[in-house]
């Protein structure tokens, strides 16, 4: 299964984080970076930078070209907030970055979610059934959906800690979905198919987190 690689950086003071970010995007902008990576910020926090980059062989992360772009970016970033690795479902064949359904890495605007469940709960099957209600969930809303780029889920592989959840520890179900622009977005959110389908993902009674990325390069 092909391996999303997601760090988030947090720069400076808030009150400096425009300024900040416009820098460090403004001198990383000439840096070659591989065909499988994107650079963005969170649109909701300007001081929150995330790289993602993808991976189909793990031995190919550490290859010249990959350790060396992402070297530029650490020494430009800093150390990172959080690092964490998703092992996406569905076709292997298939890049996450690539145009089309299965590539929102490719969309100027990326939606993610991360859903906390207790670790203890999710086995192989309970795996298969969160899917299988995601996909419902899915469905419901590609009928009323528009500007919307690829959708990619899995599991995120490093086990997490959440408040929320008894005893903290956590398996995490993560989705990307690209966008052509924030719009589309809210536009769906404010369907009625919406509000219907997302009473499935409500029925999991699960803690969850999510944002929107710009790609910036």
């Amino acid at each position: 299964m092909p391996i999303l690689q997601i760090l988030t950086f947090t720069l400076p003071s808030p009150s400096e984080a425009e300024a900040s970010a416009h820098t460090a995007l403004s001198s990383l902008k000439n840096a070659k970076a591989p065909g499988n990576f994107v650079l963005g910020t969170r649109t909701s926090d300007k001081s929150a930078l995330q790289l993602t980059s993808e991976w189909h062989d793990p031995a190919a992360e550490f290859t010249p070209e990959a350790t060396s772009y992402r070297q530029t970016v650490l020494s430009t970033l800093g150390t990172p907030k959080s690092l964490f690795h998703v092992s996406l479902s569905g076709s292997s064949a298939v890049s996450a970055f690539a145009s089309g359904s299965e590539g929102p890495m490719a969309s100027p605007l990326v939606e993610y979610v991360q859903i906390y469940f207790p670790s203890g709960m999710v086995d192989e099957a309970f795996q298969e059934k969160i899917e299988s209600e995601f996909r419902q969930f899915n469905e419901i809303c590609m009928k009323v959906v528009r500007g919307n780029g690829g959708l990619r889920y899995g599991w995120v592989m490093e086990e997490q800690e959440h408040e929320g959840i008894e005893g903290g520890k956590c398996r995490c179900f993560f989705v990307a979905r690209g966008w052509e622009g924030m719009q589309f977005f809210e536009e769906v959110v404010k369907t009625k198919e919406y509000g219907e389908a997302v009473k499935i993902l409500l029925g999991w009674e699960a803690p969850w987190e999510l944002w929107h990325v710009k790609r910036e390069f």
